[in-house]
C-alpha cells in the first residue's frame, strides 16, 4: 500500500511533467531558449540566449531586463536603448525577437562517459574503434533549495525534464539500445531519444528500491568504426498545475482523523507495554522472592544440621582437656618450683641433726619416737612459703601454654599450684625428717645421727619436695581443667539445644515460604506470559496496521502531498534564465548541443564546407 501510494504520487507527477503548460495573459510574455554548445565530454563553452517578448495587449513599448551581452535583433528592425540591465523596446505593438551571449551557469550540467567493452576511453580515443560501445550521459541539478515539508528543512530541487536525442547510422552500428527511452528505426537509421529528471529522486525523497527515477540516459551498440553525431538535450522546468492535485485538499479532514486514530491506538500500546512490564516485574521479583526463599530455608536447614551434629559431637566428646605435654609441662614448672635451696635444706638438716641427738642420748626407741613426734609439727617458715610461691609464679608465667590459658584459669592453677608446692614441701620435709631422725637415732651415735641425719634430710627433702610438687601439679591441672571443661560443655550443649528448637521453627516456617512463593512465581509467570501475548499482539496490530496506516496517511502521503505542492511552487518560480521584469511572466526552455564525434579528417571537411557555405551566402 504505501510503494503503491508512493508510485501514484510519482506518476503524477511525472505525466504532468510532460504536459504542456500555459500562462497567464500579462503587459508581456517573455519566453527564452537558451543554447548551449558542449564538449564532447559535456562542459559547456558557449551560451546563446533567444528571447521573444510576446506583446499580447500590442505596446507601443516594451520595458525588459537582462543580463545578455551582445545583444541583437534577431527579427524585425525595432530599436532599443540600455541602461545597465534595463532595455526600453520600440516594439510599436508588434513581438520582439533578439539574442545575446549569457555567460551564466546552466540549471543542468551533463558529464559524458564512453566505454569500449567495458574499458573506459575518451572521446578522442575511442573515434573510429570498434566493439561493444557505450555512451552514457549523467545530468546533475543545480537548481538546489531549501524547503519545509511537512514541519522538516529539507532539500529539494527545481524540477528538470531533461529528454536527449541523437540520430546513429544502422549502417555502422547494430542492437542499437537507450535507456529510458526508444529506439526508432528507419532502416537506413535509428533515432534514439531517452528522458531523465535529474534531482527528483531525492526531491520527492523516493527509495530506489521502490522506483527509480532516471539522472542519466545509456546508449549502447555494437559499432564498426565508432563515430556519433550531435547530441541534443532538450531541458524544460517541470510544470504542475494545482488543478490537477485538488483533490490533495480533502486529505486535511483524513490527516486530522488519523491523528486520533493514531493517538488511541498509541495508548493502548503504552497501557499494554506498561502491563507487560509491570507483570515482568512482578515475575521477576516473585522469581527472585522464590530463589531467596529456597537458599534461606536451604540456609536454615543445613545450620540446624549442622547445630544437631556439633551438638551431638560435643555430647560425646570425652577427650582430656590437657594433653599430656602440657600437663608435663606443668609438672616441670612445679617441679622447678619446689626445689629447696640451701638455707631451706640446712634448716631441715639442723633440725634433724639436733632430734637425733637428743633421741641417742636417751634410749634408742624413745629418740626415735620423739623426732619423730617432733618432726611431725614441722612447717615452713613465711619466707620459705614467699620463696616457694615466687618459684611456682614465675615457673608458670615462663610457660606459654600457661599464657594462652584465661585469665581466670591462669589465676586458679596459680593458686593451686602455690598451695600444692607449699604442702608438699612441708610435707615432704616431714616426712623426710621423721625418717632421718629414726633412723639415726636407732643406728648412729648422736654426733654421727646428727650429721647424718643433717645430710640425709637435705638430700631426701630436696627430691621428695620436687617429685611431689610435680605429680601433685599435673593431677591438679588435670581435675581442674576437666571440671572447667565439664561445665563449659553443659552449658554450651543447653544452649545450642534451645538454638536448635528456634532453627527447626524457622526451617519449618521458610518451608512453608518457599512454597508459598513458588506457587506466587508460577502465577506471576503465567500473568507474564499472557501480558506479553497481549503486548505483542497490540504492537503487531499497531505495527502492522495502524502505524503502516497512519504513517502511509501522515508521513508518505502527506510528505508526498506537500512535495509535490513544493515541486509545483519550484517550477513556477523558475520561469527566466537571463533576468525578468517584475510585470511579466516568463517561460524558459533550455537546448543544449553536443559536438560530434567524427575523425580529424571528416572534421577538418566539415569545417571547409561550412566555410564555403558562409562565403557562398556573402556573395
Amino acid at each position: 500500500m504505501k510503494v503503491k501510494g508512493k508510485r501514484k504520487i510519482i506518476s503524477g507527477a511525472l505525466l504532468c511533467t510532460m504536459c504542456a503548460y500555459t500562462m497567464p495573459v500579462m503587459a508581456f510574455t517573455k519566453e527564452e531558449t537558451v543554447y548551449s554548445k558542449l564538449t564532447k565530454e559535456g562542459e559547456n563553452y558557449s551560451t546563446l540566449v533567444s528571447t521573444h517578448l510576446e506583446n499580447e495587449e500590442e505596446a507601443d513599448v516594451l520595458k525588459d531586463m537582462t543580463d545578455l551581452l551582445n545583444i541583437e535583433n534577431t527579427k524585425g528592425e525595432e530599436e532599443f536603448s540600455q541602461e545597465g540591465n534595463s532595455l526600453v523596446w520600440k516594439a510599436d505593438k508588434k513581438d520582439i525577437y533578439y539574442q545575446g551571449e549569457s555567460q551564466k551557469e546552466l540549471p543542468i550540467a551533463c558529464h559524458v562517459k564512453y566505454e569500449l567493452d567495458g574499458k573506459e576511453l575518451s572521446a578522442e580515443e575511442i573515434v573510429g574503434k570498434t566493439g561493444r560501445v557505450t555512451v552514457t550521459i549523467h545530468y546533475t541539478n543545480k537548481e538546489e533549495h531549501s524547503v519545509i515539508v511537512n514541519g522538516k528543512e529539507e532539500k529539494m530541487y527545481t524540477p528538470f525534464v531533461v529528454v536527449a536525442g541523437t540520430v546513429i547510422p544502422n549502417d555502422k552500428n547494430k542492437k542499437i539500445e537507450i535507456s529510458n527511452g526508444k529506439v526508432v528505426n528507419d532502416g537506413s537509421k535509428s533515432l534514439v531519444m531517452g528522458i531523465a529528471m535529474p534531482g527528483l529522486q531525492e526531491s520527492l525523497k523516493v527509495s530506489k528500491e521502490e522506483v527509480e527515477i532516471p539522472e542519466e540516459i545509456q546508449i549502447t551498440m555494437e559499432a564498426t568504426d565508432f563515430a556519433l553525431g550531435n547530441i541534443i538535450t532538450f531541458v524544460t522546468p517541470k510544470v504542475l498545475e494545482e488543478e490537477d492535485f485538488k483533490f490533495l485538499d480533502k486529505l486535511e479532514e483524513v490527516y486530522q482523523q488519523v491523528d486520533t486514530v493514531e493517538a488511541a491506538s498509541n495508548q493502548i500500546e503504552e497501557g499494554s507495554t506498561a502491563l507487560a512490564e509491570g507483570s515482568g516485574k512482578l515475575a521477576l521479583g516473585s522469581k527472585k522472592l522464590n530463589e531467596g526463599s529456597t537458599v534461606a530455608y536451604q540456609g536454615a536447614k543445613q545450620m540446624k544440621e549442622e547445630v544437631e551434629k556439633a551438638t551431638k559431637q560435643l555430647k560425646n566428646d570425652k577427650k582430656e582437656v590437657l594433653d599430656e605435654a602440657i600437663l608435663n609441662q606443668i609438672g616441670e614448672q612445679a617441679k622447678q618450683s619446689a626445689i629447696l635451696n640451701q638455707t631451706q635444706k640446712e634448716a631441715i638438716g639442723n633440725g634433724a641433726k639436733t632430734q637425733a641427738i637428743q633421741m641417742m642420748q636417751a634410749q634408742k626407741e624413745e629418740i626415735g619416737k620423739k623426732a619423730e613426734s617432733q618432726v611431725s609439727s614441722l612447717s615452713l617458715s613465711l619466707q620459705q612459703k614467699q620463696q616457694i610461691e615466687a618459684s611456682v609464679k614465675a615457673g608458670l608465667e615462663a610457660n606459654s601454654n600457661y599464657q594462652a590459658l584465661p585469665v581466670a584459669q591462669q589465676e586458679m592453677i596459680l593458686q593451686f599450684s602455690k598451695a600444692s608446692a607449699i604442702t608438699a614441701a612441708e610435707e615432704t620435709a616431714r616426712e623426710a625428717a621423721k625418717q632421718v631422725a629414726n633412723k639415726t637415732a636407732q643406728t648412729v651415735a648422736v654426733e654421727v645421727a646428727g650429721s647424718v641425719a643433717n645430710q640425709t634430710a637435705q638430700t631426701v627433702a630436696g627430691e621428695v619436695t620436687t617429685q611431689v610438687a610435680q605429680t601433685t601439679a599435673k593431677t591438679t591441672a588435670k581435675q581442674v581443667a576437666n571440671q572447667v571443661k565439664a561445665q563449659a560443655q553443659n552449658q554450651v550443649i543447653s544452649q545450642m539445644n534451645t538454638l536448635g528448637d528456634g532453627l527447626s521453627q524457622l526451617t519449618n516456617g521458610l518451608g512453608d515460604l518457599k512454597n508459598g512463593t513458588n506457587s506466587l512465581q508460577k502465577g506471576a509467570s503465567e500473568l507474564q506470559v499472557g501480558a506479553n501475548t497481549l503486548e505483542e499482539g497490540v504492537k503487531q496490530f499497531n505495527e502492522e496496521a495502524i502505524e503502516k496506516i497512519c504513517n502511509l496517511i501522515n508521513n508518505d502521503v502527506k510528505d508526498g502531498h506537500e512535495r509535490v505542492e513544493k515541486l509545483i511552487e519550484l517550477s513556477e518560480e523558475y520561469n527566466h534564465f537571463t533576468m525578468l521584469n517584475g510585470e511579466c511572466k516568463g517561460e524558459v526552455k533550455f537546448v543544449m548541443i553536443m559536438d560530434a564525434i567524427k575523425k580529424e579528417q571528416e572534421e577538418e571537411k566539415n569545417k571547409e564546407e561550412a566555410i564555403m557555405q558562409s562565403e557562398d551566402k556573402e556573395k
